[in-house]
């Protein structure tokens, strides 16, 4: 019983580490969206190749966690690593280089949200 409990101990103790470093692993999906950094509202999406496109390309940068786009609302969620942030002007790089563009950005903290100007 007392090599049991010990083996259990030892579980739970090799296993604590990898919780704290999970908080960095890189995510998909929907659960972005819950502890999402950053929201980018995009247009020229249609299909799921807009959305791999997209996060393939913010996916490759080492301060992204992970993404999600919702094709039905055009909203691009970005979670951050720790401690890190994106510029506007890098989120709207980047949608460019996937082929669409910013119609807006929000954060979570509420800093420095961006609003595309209107077309005439």
């Amino acid at each position: 019983m007392k090599l049991l409990k010990a083996l259990m101990m030892a579980a739970c103790l090799t296993a604590a580490p990898a919780t704290v470093l999970a908080k960095d692993k890189k995510m998909n999906g929907p659960e972005v969206v819950e502890i999402a950094d950053i929201s980018v509202g995009l247009s020229g999406l249609v299909c799921d190749f807009c959305s791999l496109a997209l996060n393939k390309t913010f996916k490759k940068r080492d301060e992204v966690r992970g993404t999600y786009v919702d094709l039905d609302t055009k909203i691009l969620s970005v979670a951050l690593t720790a401690d890190n942030t994106l510029a506007n002007d890098v989120i709207i790089k980047l949608v460019k280089k996937a082929g669409y563009s910013v119609t807006s950005i929000s954060r979570k903290d509420g800093s420095d949200s961006y609003t595309a100007p209107e077309k005439s």
